[in-house]
């Protein structure tokens, strides 16, 4: 008796290891920084929304917790795309900590190759560029709300 104690308790912590590894992201631990810290600086910029978007320009169509932030850590890489050779502003320093967050609770694996095999499309006029960067943040602001009752419902 005394001897399958210790082999069924090391093959419990294989199992549960076994586990942990396939799980790509910790998604409690991403909601609950952007809750504590994205969140407050956006309402400090007046970007809480929910804003209207047209169901076709939806980023975050799916309804699995998974591809929704894998949409966000797209869209904050298309963000720096077109933040590329401006000066850093508040809306750039919050999307770039998005990015970041979803970096630090994700395998690699789990979020593609990233803005290095994307390549960054060049907008000339300044005014374009604005424009799309606040529908982009638009849009994330939007996934991050689909994410957050994604994963109370799931």
């Amino acid at each position: 008796m005394s001897g399958t104690r210790p082999v069924l308790c090391i093959t419990v912590m294989l199992l549960l290891g076994a586990a942990w590894s396939r799980r790509r992201c910790d998604y409690s631990m991403i909601l609950s920084t952007y809750t504590q810290l994205i969140f407050p600086e956006l309402q400090s910029l007046n970007l809480t929304g929910p804003f209207e978007t047209s169901t076709e320009n939806d980023r975050c169509p799916s309804s699995k917790v998974t591809r929704i932030v894998r949409s966000i850590y797209g869209m904050t890489e298309q963000f720096a795309c077109l933040s590329e050779g401006q000066q850093e502003d508040s809306k750039v320093s919050v999307v770039s900590k998005m990015g970041q967050l979803i970096k630090i609770y994700c395998r690699k694996t789990s979020m593609g190759n990233g803005r290095n095999a994307m390549s960054c499309k060049p907008v000339q006029r300044k005014k374009e560029r604005r424009r799309r960067r606040v529908k982009m943040i638009k849009m994330l602001i939007n996934c991050w709300q689909k994410l957050q009752s994604a994963y109370i419902q799931g």
